[in-house]
């Protein structure tokens, strides 16, 4: 954001920060920028009065329930002091009367692999019952829980070797289908290639039915039942 020089001008920047708030209320959200007031004394190097505008902005930062991040790097004004949470880092201005903020949002944390994810295509792969079949006859030793624990374990391993990935495989059946298309477009009659070019269409649209149904669970969206292939 950018405040106005002039207090009244700000009035409508306090409103749009309200504004967003309500919009925003059960999301993270974040508001940079300079708003061209501070808000206490001793945050500015040449007074440390606090004016009506320090007010009036503080007064909207209170009702947009936001919060001052804590401060690091080249920065004069007023820190919290708390860790392990998010912060803005601020850097050397260089040639610009402004300095340059990163926000880390959150400390980082140590790689634990990645966990198994049931993908919806798999029910669509002709092998997928034969493969449950195949664990679930299979014999463990131990409780009813152990057991059911041991067969899941071991399913996910032979899930996983139907390929995680479908969009590689509808970039290369595209490819081929393209390349087909150009040879008959060019005037290629070979009957071989015309049945080669409606195999290929049944395939890639198999495939981007598998493809969309991925990138639809990876997403978390509900997307319409109507309209095109979500791409």
């Amino acid at each position: 954001v950018y405040g106005m020089c002039d207090r009244k001008a700000r009035l409508s920047l306090w409103d749009d920060l309200n504004h967003c708030a309500d919009r925003f209320r059960i999301n993270p959200w974040a508001v940079l920028g300079d708003f061209n007031v501070t808000r206490y004394g001793g945050e500015h190097s040449a007074s440390g009065r606090v004016t009506k505008a320090m007010h009036e902005f503080n007064s909207a930062i209170t009702k947009a329930e936001l919060e001052d991040m804590r401060g690091v790097g080249f920065h004069f004004t007023w820190s919290n002091m708390r860790g392990g949470d998010a912060y803005a880092m601020y850097y050397p201005p260089g040639i610009s009367d402004h300095s340059p903020i990163s926000i880390q949002m959150r400390d980082r944390q140590p790689y634990r692999g990645r966990p198994f994810k049931f993908l919806n295509l798999w029910t669509e792969d002709g092998r997928f019952l034969e493969i449950v079949k195949q664990v679930w006859d299979m014999s463990f030793s131990g409780s009813p829980l152990v057991v059911i624990h041991k067969k899941l374990k071991c399913l996910k391993w032979l899930l996983r070797g139907l390929g995680t990935r479908p969009d590689s495989k509808v970039k290369d059946l595209r490819s081929c289908l393209h390349s087909v298309q150009h040879a008959l477009k060019s005037g290629v009659t070979d009957p071989s290639v015309v049945a080669k070019e409606k195999e290929l269409r049944t395939e890639v649209g198999q495939a981007t039915r598998m493809e969309e149904a991925f990138y639809k669970q990876k997403s978390r969206i509900q997307w319409l039942k109507e309209g095109d292939s979500n791409t």
